[in-house]
């Protein structure tokens, strides 16, 4: 494995920094051939559109042979004080701005490229891998917005979860990529008041919608969820329903503004947990 990791990290490390300049790029391009797992990100671990004091951690996709390792993403930042990532793939979005980011695996002879080679060890990666370092350009904004949020429901069929934005981009690319149907507007979010977060299990590949910090905290440190930050607020005349189905693996949480999906939910099986949260409408 160091063989490998001497050839082809540093291979890739010439590449980012000498052949692939990137003002050289257009967004979402290819920037190296050297291979197969790619250097794409497990939805929902990281987002192109931000807002500032959004973090999460970003990961491999399931179908990767490095989808149980913390320390292959290496993340070249062109203004780290927008956007900042650690050795482990944990990222901060840190003030208003545009940056472009190159991902690739880290060097062989950095801190990090050790760690990553002690990840390796005893797997069952092939021994000629290539990797496709790709460049993404990531929009951070303020979180201080003065005006109300619609926030966007979708479904997704293959794992029964319903999945909430306030993201057009990411509502649009989730219909384009096929990953779930579109729905229409959930509720309308208030400009302050009580975050809501969302979180994002890469095991199960499922989310979560709280105010709750103990809940967010006990999900994170006894069940592998990872925090992707404030999404939107409360606040608001109509309540928001959370329900809860034992029965699904994924997509075991929904929320509602509906009375009437709640009453029908609930004589599916459905058990009802109480008011998530209030909106606008």
């Amino acid at each position: 494995m160091k063989k490998y990791l001497a050839k082809v990290l540093i291979f890739i490390s010439l590449l980012s920094f000498v052949a692939v300049p990137m003002n050289a790029l257009v967004a979402g391009e290819e920037a190296v051939y050297v291979s197969q797992g790619g250097s794409e990100f497990e939805t929902g671990t990281f987002r192109l559109e931000l807002q500032v004091g959004d973090k999460g951690q970003i990961r491999r996709p399931n179908d990767s042979p490095f989808k149980d390792t913390v320390y292959s993403f290496s993340a070249i930042v062109e203004d780290p004080s927008i956007l900042s990532f650690d050795e482990q793939g944990n990222w901060v979005a840190l003030k208003p701005g545009k940056t472009r980011v190159l991902l690739t695996f880290p060097t062989s002879d950095s801190e990090q490229g050790k760690k990553f080679e002690e990840e390796l060890k005893g797997s069952t990666v092939p021994y000629q891998v290539q990797e496709v370092a790709v460049y993404y350009e990531v929009t951070v904004s303020a979180t201080n917005i003065a005006v109300d949020q619609v926030v966007y429901r979708l479904y997704n069929p293959n794992n029964r979860e319903h999945f909430y934005t306030v993201s057009q981009n990411e509502r649009d690319t989730l219909v384009r990529i096929g990953w779930g149907q579109y729905e229409g507007i959930a509720f309308t979010s208030p400009a302050t008041g009580t975050e809501i977060y969302r979180l994002y299990n890469p095991i199960l590949k499922d989310h979560h919608y709280t105010s709750d910090l103990n809940e967010i905290k006990i999900l994170i440190s006894q069940y592998n969820w990872i925090n992707e930050g404030i999404q939107w607020h409360s606040g608001g005349e109509k309540a928001v329903h959370r329900l809860f189905h034992s029965g699904l693996v994924t997509g075991s949480h929904h929320y509602t503004a509906d009375e009437n999906e709640v009453d029908t939910l609930q004589s599916r099986g459905w058990k009802y947990e109480g008011i998530a949260w209030y909106s606008r409408k």
